[in-house]
């Protein structure tokens, strides 16, 4: 039975790592709020900015759900910054961080 929880100690302490490192995330993106496709791709980067810096973090059914939960986060804020900003001609490039 310490053999287990031992393990789970070792568990726990990966998915804290994990969590901590989503929790600093921080992308510069740019988009022009104009462009849907301008849009996508900046969203693209944050998400594979997000799957590169877990890489090694991957699998656990709580990380994933983290993960996803800061994908969706990151998104609506693009989409929300995009659809706030519709009457300016200029890209914008924002800072995304997570705390």
């Amino acid at each position: 039975m310490r053999e287990n929880t031992k393990t789970l100690f070792v568990v726990s302490e990966d998915i804290a790592t994990a969590l901590n490192l989503l929790e600093s995330i921080e992308v510069e993106v740019g988009f022009d709020s104009d462009d849907p496709e301008s849009i996508e791709q900046a969203i693209r980067a944050v998400e594979e900015a997000i799957n590169t810096r877990l890489s090694g973090h991957r699998g656990d059914a709580r990380i994933e759900s983290a993960i996803l939960r800061v994908k969706l986060d990151f998104r609506c804020a693009i989409l929300d910054q995009a659809s706030s900003d519709e009457d300016d001609d200029e890209p914008i490039s924002s800072v995304y961080t997570l705390h």
